[in-house]
């Protein structure tokens, strides 16, 4: 009887049945925590299960994690971001970490739409009205989305689908992404700057990964840049939008509204400032959670742990410095 390559942990809600199968086939016990796991059951769990797989739904995997699992070789973030994960921390002990980078990229793109059209259109004002008895205001403040500008910075995956859309509901198209190495589409006007991309935008939708370079990213000085009347959409990571700021430029009127579905603290709870103001419309972290990308993330994670695991090959998800982690194995 041949022995089981080992046990994978996921943490937060279960991958789906395909997924799990296709661990299950290859041999791998799975070991499950619950929805929202602490970092004392995380640590737990490593610590009792040894998983020599980790497949991140929810949770924050630091030192003490990777201190809590020795015998652990591998990670498959359940999404595009990988911010919760230490990755230092994972190559410096020859660990892989791989994402799901684009699995979920129609269902952000049209959520990032369903954001800016309730923004641009006043859609919950407007529910809101009706429910109350009440009718149109006698000066309309809805407009159309043709002919204006869409600025989106971080051109990866999601960031083509939403110029698709946005070409469709006939907008300009205008991106930034130093770190973009294939060529820009033709259709796309790529802006040498972020400053130079916020000037010219009369929507900025958010599309890069939480880092340090990319933390409050948006703050004061760059809304001071944006056009009067501008939209600001994040759909990406809470980190990179300074939320006093945003609310001071649309309170003050030179934003027209936001939406947001990431927020630097999750949940934002009452309090947040981003709460309590009319012009944000707020989603909880659910652009890409339908579904399809829900299905298309969990093949992904179970591919990346097997590929690597039992066919000793690295995907091009791979989120390390590729070098530094494959000579230490």
């Amino acid at each position: 009887m041949t022995a089981s390559p080992g046990m994978v942990l996921i943490t937060g809600w279960p991958l789906l049945p395909p997924a799990e199968a296709h661990l299950g086939d290859a041999g791998f016990t799975i070991v499950q925590s619950s929805p929202n796991p602490g970092q004392a059951e995380l640590i737990a769990l490593l610590a009792e299960n040894r998983p020599v797989g980790l497949v991140v739904r929810s949770g924050i995997i630091d030192r003490a994690c990777f201190d809590a699992a020795p015998d652990l070789k591998v990670i498959a973030s359940h999404g595009a971001g990988y911010d919760d994960i230490d990755v230092a921390e994972a190559t410096r002990r020859g660990i892989p970490v791989f994402a799901a980078p684009g699995r979920n990229a129609v269902s952000v793109a049209e959520h990032v739409f369903a954001l800016l059209l309730a923004v641009r259109k006043r859609t919950l004002h407007h529910d809101k009205l009706v429910r109350s008895g009440d009718w149109r205001p006698a000066v309309p403040q809805t407009a159309e989305l043709s002919g204006r500008t869409m600025g989106i910075v971080g051109f990866g995956a999601i960031g083509e689908r939403v110029a698709a859309l946005a070409a469709a509901f006939g907008m300009r198209v205008v991106a930034v992404d130093p770190e973009r190495t294939c060529p820009f589409p033709r259709q796309i006007v790529q802006s040498a700057t972020l400053g130079g991309l916020l000037e010219e935008s009369d929507v900025v939708s958010l599309h890069v990964p939480l880092t340090d370079a990319t933390r409050n990213m948006i703050d004061a000085a760059a809304f001071a840049h944006m056009k009067q009347g501008a939209i600001l959409i994040n759909a990406a990571r809470g980190g990179i939008v300074d939320e006093e700021a945003l609310v001071d430029a649309i309170d003050s009127g030179h934003l027209f509204g936001a939406g947001l579905d990431t927020f630097a603290e999750e949940p934002p709870g009452e309090s947040s400032v981003v709460a309590h103001c009319d012009g944000i419309v707020l989603s909880p972290h659910i652009a890409g959670v339908t579904p399809e990308s829900a299905q298309r993330m969990s093949m992904c994670c179970a591919e990346n742990v097997v590929q690597f695991l039992v066919d000793g090959t690295c995907s091009d998800d791979l989120v390390n410095d590729s070098w530094d982690v494959l000579r230490r194995i």
